[in-house]
């Protein structure tokens, strides 16, 4: 599983930095704007920044909107994964006893991997050795029920069992797949290079007025700085504030079924 380059720094981090040189972009524009203010007193100063603050706003939106519509495919994915290991587990009671205690061994095995898939957290080596556990077991489950559905009298089970197998292992495909489907990183990139440049001439606006509201530019910065950390940090649910818990406990819950 391949990681970006700022999917390895912390959300937090990223946003305390972009406030940072937010800040110093505005005062290097401001000193700039002052200066042409000085040296043109006559000049009258027209310079609107409202253009470009309106795209940034924009495509802060933008990517917000593609950030929390990869959060919500997961949690679903998460859902749907739990409903999907239930529905088999529970057509493992079609079969005789002895093969209904192997079918459960095994799907118990199959939860505790998946669980385990979740808790290693951003663990890349983790998450890949508890997928890889995860798939040998369903291998295992799938090879016992083709094995079975030679003998006649588990048709009925068989018809049953094949197709929430099935199911099951691919839900598995669909959520690591979604893992790995992020905001691109050059997008945020220039995202970020769009809020220091936004900075820069609204500093730079303010300097050739002669004053500065250092306390809406103050405001400007720590917006912008709170909505990218937020956007960053829901496309990283492994870690940082917003996390999967939630759904993670559907399949936590497929424990009871064991007792």
């Amino acid at each position: 599983m391949k990681t970006d380059l700022l999917f390895q720094i912390e959300a937090w981090v990223i946003a305390l930095v972009l406030f940072i040189l937010m800040i110093i972009a505005t005062l290097i524009g401001k000193k700039i704007g002052n200066k042409i203010r000085l040296n043109n007193k006559s000049e009258k100063n027209l310079t609107e920044t409202s253009g470009l603050i309106g795209l940034l706003f924009f495509l802060l939106a933008f990517t917000f909107g593609m950030s929390g519509s990869r959060y919500d495919s997961r949690r679903t994915i998460i859902v749907e994964e739990a409903n999907d290991i239930g529905t088999a587990i529970l057509r493992s009671d079609l079969y005789p006893d002895t093969e209904r205690t192997l079918f459960r061994k095994d799907f118990k095995e199959y939860v505790e991997a998946r669980i385990q898939y979740y808790e290693v957290g951003p663990d890349v080596k983790g998450i890949l050795k508890a997928d890889s556990l995860s798939q040998a077991i369903s291998a295992r489950l799938w090879k016992r029920a083709i094995d079975l559905s030679k003998n006649p009298a588990n048709l009925a089970a068989t018809q049953q069992m094949i197709p929430a197998l099935n199911t099951m292992i691919d839900v598995t495909t669909s959520r690591l797949a979604g893992e790995r489907a992020k905001v691109p990183e050059s997008i945020l990139i220039m995202l970020f290079l769009l809020a220091l440049i936004t900075a820069f001439y609204s500093g730079y606006s303010e300097g050739r007025k002669g004053k500065i509201d250092w306390l809406v530019q103050t405001g400007f910065c720590l917006l912008v700085s709170l909505v990218i950390l937020f956007t960053y940090d829901l496309d990283r649910p492994r870690r940082g504030f917003v996390n999967l818990d939630g759904p993670n406990q559907t399949i936590i819950e497929l424990r009871k079924n064991f007792n």
